[in-house]
């Protein structure tokens, strides 16, 4: 088999490893908002969203992301490893100390004041699984990665249905639920991870710890504006309208997270992928290919999801507290696409080790989220939410991959690029706006427009499938 062959190969079997954990549990979360919305009013269901937003704008401060430079030195250091997971150990009890001293501070703000000592613990949680499932990653353990996540999740929906259905304890139910689940997780690797043998035989090196930390630092600043692209419009919407249509944001984002899904894959998959590839020939046609097939994959994916989303919609949420949400929804999707292609080029940084143009590339499209979340909130209330997080992963897919290309000569066929583009705007302004017939023809008209323009990659996922299939028959 050529070096080629065994590339792709590669890929799709990392893919494939990741799938097993990440499809799993992501479609048992999906499939939990349903759930949530019988049982949850949308001030519970924003309440509860927004204690883990908090958690989520405080990890990486804590955690210095450390646990992105385990995955990238592992993957170097293959003799000694366990010398980067010792650092990352070490990080994670300074952090969580820090977080648990400062856990008075979480009470200032009164919407979560109640619910503080969650925040902490969630914190310090799941910065230790973060470590642990990365370093999972890195000494090529992906089954026993995904099986963790798969029972991580399990937890999470059985103890959903005993605390929040069965006892009735609304929030505090749907915290403990997360927290317990997330620590069940973190239990689950020490065990069978071997993470505790690993430490026995770990040394401490000193110039290790300054070049991980070098490493993970800038990505403070990354990882917060990623916060600010995916998160902070959660704040804004409390303080500037109320809980009830931060609620309703919350279910309508939880829709795109189908396309959320495999992007987490594919991208836990490629930057695996990418940093062997860049340490090895750095071969731009296997860029190239696997950029071409992915957005188109993408694409297909958030204008095929588009165009079912009113009937879904109506069997998904299961409450009329929740109106018509299913309008905010496409707009979503959109960002979602254009989140995978900058998910793609961001893979690509961590191969280049080019951190600093991770974070600066985030920090532009963080405050172009900023500044239109504010402005249009205030115009147009929960719509303005979504125009800013879909103009910002424009703004970051873009920028992302031009700057990428500086480095890497990926070849990016720009007339596709901009009419698939052109096309997932139409159809999802038209989708969000107009009569649900006129949302519907217009999806299926555009859908063959974009299956015309981007025949070549539909002929290669169609040969791609069948020779899948013949190969398993």
């Amino acid at each position: 088999m050529s070096r080629d062959s065994e590339k792709y190969k590669a890929l799709f079997k990392d893919t494939v490893i990741f799938a097993l954990g990440n499809i799993g549990s992501k479609v048992i979360i999906f499939f939990l908002v349903p759930f949530y919305t019988y049982y949850l009013t949308p001030d519970e269901y924003g309440v509860s969203d927004l204690v883990f937003t908090v958690s989520q704008l405080a990890i990486p401060f804590f955690s210095l992301v450390i646990f992105d430079a385990v995955i990238r030195f592992a993957l170097l250091r293959k003799e000694r490893p366990q010398d980067t997971l010792l650092v990352g150990i070490i990080i994670w009890v300074i952090g969580s100390a820090l977080a648990f001293l400062m856990t008075p501070l979480f009470g200032l703000y009164k919407a979560i004041a109640e619910w503080k000592w969650f925040v902490t613990s969630y914190i310090s949680v799941s910065m230790l699984v973060s470590i642990e499932l990365n370093y999972l990653k890195a000494t090529n353990r992906n089954l026993l990665y995904s099986i963790i996540c798969i029972a991580q999740t399990l937890c999470l929906a059985c103890l959903n249905i005993l605390l929040v259905a069965h006892f009735r304890l609304g929030i505090r139910g749907y915290l403990i639920s997360s927290v317990g689940a997330s620590l069940i997780a973190a239990i689950l690797a020490l065990l069978f991870g071997g993470v505790i043998n690993e430490l026995k035989k770990a040394r401490y090196e000193k110039e290790l710890a300054r070049q991980m930390v070098a490493y993970s630092t800038p990505l403070i600043l990354n990882n917060l504006s990623w916060w600010v692209i995916q998160s902070s419009d959660k704040i804004m919407l409390e303080l500037m309208i109320d809980k009830a249509a931060l609620g309703i944001y919350t279910v309508a984002s939880r829709i795109p997270s189908l396309i959320t899904v495999f992007v987490t894959i594919f991208q836990q998959a490629w930057g695996i992928s990418s940093i062997r590839e860049m340490d090895s020939s750095n071969d731009k046609r296997f860029y190239t290919s696997v950029f071409t097939f992915y957005s188109f994959i993408a694409f297909f994916g958030g204008i095929a999801l588009c165009t079912i989303i009113k009937p879904f919609m109506d069997i998904y949420v299961q409450s009329d507290l929740y109106g018509d949400v299913w309008r905010y929804v496409p707009l979503l999707l959109a960002s979602a696409v254009f989140s995978a292609l900058a998910a793609y080029n961001g893979s690509m940084y961590g191969a280049l080790k080019k951190s600093v143009n991770n974070m600066l590339s985030t920090l532009t499209a963080a405050i172009v989220n900023l500044i239109v979340n504010y402005i249009t909130i205030l115009l147009f209330g929960i719509w303005g939410a979504m125009i800013g997080t879909v103009t910002a992963y424009l703004v970051l897919a873009f920028i992302r991959i031009i700057d990428v290309k500086r480095f890497v000569d990926i070849g990016i066929n720009w007339k596709k690029l901009i009419g698939n583009t052109i096309i997932i705007m139409l159809q999802v302004i038209i989708t969000s706006v107009g009569s649900v017939g006129l949302g519907i023809s217009a999806s299926v008209l555009l859908m063959g427009v974009f299956l015309i323009l981007n025949k070549e990659e539909l002929v290669m996922a169609v040969n791609f499938a069948l020779r899948r299939g013949q190969n398993h028959v």
